[in-house]
């Protein structure tokens, strides 16, 4: 709720008096004010507080009235002042209010906290944190962006105790009790959510500016707990390049006086941009001879983001929180500039990709929100201070870039600080502002980015559709049109050229008997679906020597993410992406195999529950890649090694270890006897340390390897150390470890900020899943009240409970549990979660045959390796069989022409219904049903044109004869396995298989009722479909059990070209390849991805 706008603030004069011993603090808070409107009363922010008094005075006449009531609107966070008299129109009101407020362990307000130096003396610290919208819960204020003031602040304090704020000390005056009076200068006027204050045992270390571009020399220094100051001396020295950076680049010296970073003990967000006081999480700011070179990557590129808010975002401001990704986006743009040309060798541009391959997943789903979003209240705007607004955010401004120019672009923002600095600006104030800069229609080319849901999708013909990581594209989601700019790069001219795609389709000429690549650089926020050939061709060009290099860094990445997203969104199968990773095996650069890394534990992480040989040798493809790495490399660290060697060593050692390499283990286990025998850091360098400790953890069910390294985290003062050990915890491989990691997770031994540490890697074993999901159930209400203010921590608690789970009976629990539940708080990540589970469930039954083919065929996986291989994994597939157009025929011969038409075009929707297992046999298919012997993937696939959220771009080749044809579906012998396993696992298993059937029927059943039919086909495909397909329309609602799924179509869209169709069917396809093969039909699949967000960077993003 926003509050009145009759009344302005002009000037805050705060005096704070803390009482430690009690956690609360006296307030007294001065506002002068301009009223617009006579009024009786006053509705200003205020939570937690108890008013005391309230008088409104003219300072002119001195006349003044005391308010007679305070009315609190607890929901809407406001109170009301009620006058006896009204208060005429004028600009010299002073609104005094006196009142009593809480010192609250919630991390947000004014809040307390405590850190122990390594003298093991304990130190108090009180600190605030007010963005969002926290500034109310430490005094009175008109909390929003848009109402700005200046401001003055009085802390009242033990005399020595260091007090810091926004802004220098004015005045210190002693008092008579051993208190003192501190007063800092006047602030600039700036939003309430910037002002913050400090107070207790701190030491600093400092350094100053040249003054060339910052005006006169501005000093800077870093404030860290007792005995950890030294360890800031890097971000200090980026802190004041940083300053004069910035200075130069927007011409406009820097505002304040001073720049302080402070490391602070408990603290929720990784930093929060205070004019003039930066606040740090301690490993966020913090380097000490145990950090690893990611570490030092990180930390440059968040203090500099944070450094690069003093303008952009403190001196120009937000008019409101739906602008939130504009000043977020730019200040990681902007710190990526700076991080590239301070540390070129990092190649930080590649990393940035590797990134934004996060918020592509958020982006395509069907719960993911616009990067410019309305938001209300409280709960909506922290939910959307996530990977879209930062890195989506980030991704199409760097796009903007390449389509303006980087120096036009920055131009721009000189004139567009240069015209609202010190007040407030939303986003079409910098399209338009640029617009005039650039003379470009820069706003119709970026709103369509800002304000529109997903991904763009591309593949040959060149065609543009929504992208859901579901695939379940409705027709009327369907209907944006972005403008992609494509940068084409072809074997015979890799230098990209910028196209510039506007509509829904383009005809392009391009040599397709050679590789080809659209998103050249991967500075286009959009996913490229390329045919099996041309994604044969560019996985040739890796390995071709000199040619290779013409691939960057960030186009492998991009290749592998785009592969591995459109395979968990069903457009190609599983073990596409399985034969991609064949042409990685030379790679030397440690970012693609970090990118390799995630998507083989995504895939692990998916089948986890599925039978134990088929995990192991999914993890045996990975032993095989990253242990040739190994070899290589070795364990030793070399002097003067390059970073990004020892990066790719411990990365190697981690995931070699992870998939049970005995050698590996071995080693890992006798190096880890020797750290903690004396604290060896030879044996265990620091790149190493996480790797080490979870590899032993993970091959251990003894307690002795455990309580080694809880130990290590009690006694260790390294910040980044504490982390390390905390998060491995989760590692544990038994019942015991699991209950005592929970257990003390949840202990005052550690801080509320780390808990989510420990709980991440707790996912990463299907013991540790269920203990987590049964301890959340049980201790939800209590974890919820305790948190409810720390939506990040609520949001994660969350993710990390249920976002992995992967069968229908997991999706019913969380069903159940939450249907009584207020989710208000958290309904963005509850959705997402929800619907990652659904997606992971249809994933699983359409690849699980395909996964398991391909491990045997490629010897991964003994063909006896299961007492019976459970089939089930190609029901609900659909993909869109694809042909390229030239002089009015299509080609009936693959890959006979040098040189085709690509078409780029919009999809008509085409959505085949029935596509459930009907209880006649007769072959339906929601998506979700099982099916066997599926042998689809023998035929060549070409892309789908079912999409995930954002745009996708898919190009079409003539490598298939007639589209107008539909092909037949066997009936899964579902009830021969079931047989199988009653007969196998006795009574027991017979009742929990009785249950399984239970809900998986309703499951399947109604996703069938939700199924549409969308039908744009020529006479003769439509008779085709007719006699082999049930068509009919349904309910638009699907529900499980009286609980409401997301929505879900059970097909994905087609495409007419002239007379012949481009069909997308989700049909139960496994028994249809031999029709489809002699046809010269691509099989469909489903469209579905792994829909939840991203895991936190705690420590090691990988937990499986």
């Amino acid at each position: 709720m926003t509050v009145e706008r009759s009344i302005i603030p002009i000037h805050y004069n705060l005096k704070i008096v803390p009482c430690p011993i009690t956690f609360s603090f006296l307030g007294e808070c001065s506002i002068e004010v301009c009223i617009a409107e006579p009024t009786y009363g006053i509705i200003i922010n205020a939570k937690e507080l108890n008013i005391q008094k309230a008088t409104a005075r003219d300072h002119l006449t001195n006349y003044s009235v005391t308010a007679t009531s305070v009315s609190y609107h607890v929901e809407d966070e406001s109170i009301t002042l009620e006058f006896p008299e009204m208060l005429h129109i004028g600009t010299s009101w002073i609104l005094e209010i006196a009142y009593i407020g809480l010192i609250n362990d919630k991390l947000s307000g004014f809040y307390r906290s405590v850190y122990t130096d390594a003298n093991n003396n304990v130190h108090q610290m009180t600190t605030t944190q007010f963005q969002s919208t926290h500034a109310r819960r430490a005094f009175p204020c008109w909390d929003e962006p848009s109402v700005k003031a200046t401001f003055t602040l009085t802390l009242v304090v033990p005399q020595g105790v260091t007090c810091l704020s926004n802004m220098s000390v004015d005045a210190t005056v002693n008092l008579d009790d051993g208190m003192q009076e501190v007063t800092f200068l006047k602030t600039p006027i700036m939003a309430t959510y910037l002002l913050a204050w400090m107070i207790g045992d701190l030491e600093y270390i400092e350094a100053y500016t040249t003054g060339d571009f910052s005006g006169e020399p501005v000093c800077c220094r870093l404030y860290a707990p007792i005995g950890l100051a030294t360890h800031g001396q890097y971000s200090l020295d980026l802190a004041v390049k940083s300053v004069e950076y910035f200075s130069q680049l927007f011409d406009i010296p820097y505002p304040l006086p001073k720049l302080d970073l402070v490391a602070v003990p408990d603290f929720s967000p990784g930093a929060m941009e205070n004019w003039g006081l930066i606040t740090f999480r301690t490993h966020a700011v913090l380097l000490d001879e145990h950090s690893t070179n990611d570490r030092q990557r990180e930390i440059a590129v968040t203090v500099i983001h944070e450094i690069s808010h003093q303008w952009f975002g403190n001196l120009v401001t937000m008019d409101w929180w739906s602008d939130l990704w504009l000043f977020e986006g730019f200040a990681t743009h902007l710190a990526y500039i700076v991080v590239d040309e301070l540390f070129p060798a990092w190649d930080v541009w590649s990393e940035f990709v590797t990134r934004v391959q996060h918020v592509l997943k958020q982006d395509a789903l069907r719960t993911s929100h616009p990067v410019e979003v309305g938001v209300a209240n409280p709960s909506e705007i922290t939910q959307i201070f996530d990977e879209v607004s930062y890195m989506k955010g980030a991704s199409v401004l760097r796009m903007l870039s390449g389509w303006l120019g980087e120096e036009q672009l920055l131009k721009g923002i000189r004139k567009f600080m240069m015209r609202y600095m010190w007040g407030n600006a939303n986003t079409d104030d910098l399209w338009m502002t640029l617009a005039e800069e650039c003379q470009a229609d820069v706003p119709e080319f970026m709103r369509r980015w800002t304000r529109q849901t997903g991904i763009d999708e591309s593949t040959i013909m060149v065609r543009q559709s929504l992208f859901l990581s579901t695939g379940d594209i409705r027709e009327d989601e369907d209907d944006f049109i972005w403008p992609v700019p494509l940068a084409l790069a072809t074997a015979e001219d890799p230098t990209p050229k910028n196209i510039m795609m506007t509509t829904k389709e383009l005809i392009l000429k391009v040599d397709t008997t050679r590789w080809y690549k659209f998103n050249m650089g991967q500075s286009g926020f959009y996913r490229v679906s390329y045919p099996p050939r041309a994604l044969d061709f560019l996985g040739q060009t890796l390995k071709n020597g000199e040619e290779a290099e013409t691939l960057k860094t960030a186009d492998r990445v991009g290749l592998l993410t785009d592969s591995a997203a459109l395979v968990a969104a069903g457009v190609s199968p599983t073990s596409s992406f399985l034969t991609l990773l064949k042409y990685f095996e030379d790679e030397e650069n440690n970012l693609v195999w970090a990118e390799i890394s995630l998507r083989l534990q995504e895939l692990v992480a998916v089948w986890l529950e599925q039978p134990t040989p088929v995990v192991n040798a999914i993890r045996e493809v990975q032993r095989r890649l990253f242990k040739n790495i190994v070899k290589r490399l070795g364990w030793a660290y070399p002097e003067g090694e390059d970073p990004a060697i020892g990066n790719l060593r411990a990365l190697a050692i981690r995931f070699a270890g992870r998939a049970g390499d005995p050698e590996i283990v071995a080693e890992a286990r006798r190096r880890f006897v020797i750290f903690m025998a004396n604290r060896d850091t030879s044996a265990i360098p620091p790149d190493l340390l996480f790797p080490v400790f979870e590899i032993v953890l993970k091959t251990t069910t003894g307690l002795e390897e455990y309580e080694a390294i809880l130990a290590f985290y009690r006694e260790t003062y390294s910040p980044g150390e504490k982390v390390v050990a905390l998060t491995v915890l989760g590692y544990g491989n038994s019942p015991e470890m699991i209950q005592r990691t929970l257990a003390f997770a949840m202990s005052e031994e550690v801080r509320n900020a780390d808990i989510l540490s420990a709980l991440a890697t707790l996912r990463s074993s299907v013991m540790g899943r269920a203990e987590l999901w049964n301890f959340m159930r049980q201790h939800w209400d209590v974890l919820y009240e305790r948190h409810f203010d720390d939506l990040r921590f609520v949001e994660y608690f969350i993710l990390f409970s249920i976002g992995m789970f992967s069968s229908v009976e997991k999706y019913q629990e969380v069903q159940d549990f939450f249907v009584n539940k207020d989710t208000s708080q958290c309904d963005r990540i509850l959705a997402n979660c929800l619907e990652g589970i659904r997606t992971r469930i249809l994933w699983l039954e359409r690849d699980r045959e395909d996964v398991e083919v391909w491990l045997k065929t490629n010897g991964y996986l003994a063909a006896t390796a299961l007492e019976k291989v459970e089939v089930g994994g190609s029901g609900g597939s659909g993909l869109t069989a694809i042909a390229a157009e030239e002089n009015g025929q299509f080609d009936h011969h693959p890959f006979s022409r040098r040189t085709s038409s690509l078409h780029v075009r919009h999809d008509l929707q085409l959505s085949l219904a029935g596509l459930g297992r009907s209880r006649s046999g007769s072959s339906v298919d929601d998506g979700l049903s099982p099916a066997t012997n599926d042998t689809r993937h023998s035929v060549p696939s070409a892309t789908s044109s079912c999409s995930s959220s954002p745009p996708a771009v898919y190009l079409e080749h003539p490598e298939h004869q007639h589209l107008n044809h539909m092909y037949h579906t066997h009936e899964h012998q579902h009830h021969d396995h079931q047989h199988h396993q009653h007969h196998e696992h006795g009574q027991e298993h017979r009742h929990r298989q009785h249950h399984h059937e239970h809900i998986q029927h309703s499951f399947y059943q109604q996703q069938e009722q939700h199924a549409r039919s969308q039908v744009y086909l020529n006479e003769s495909a439509a008779r085709l479909i007719d006699e082999r397909f049930q068509l009919s329309q349904q309910p638009e609602q699907l529900q499980l059990n009286g609980a409401v799924l997301p929505e879900t179509t059970a097909a994905v869209p087609g495409v007419v070209m002239n007379d012949l169709m481009v069909v997308s069917v989700a049909a139960n396809v496994a028994t249809a390849t031999a029709a489809a093969a002699a046809m010269g039909v691509v099989p469909p699949r489903a469209t579905t991805l792994e829909g939840e967000m991203e895991m936190l960077r705690l420590g090691g993003e990988g937990d499986y």
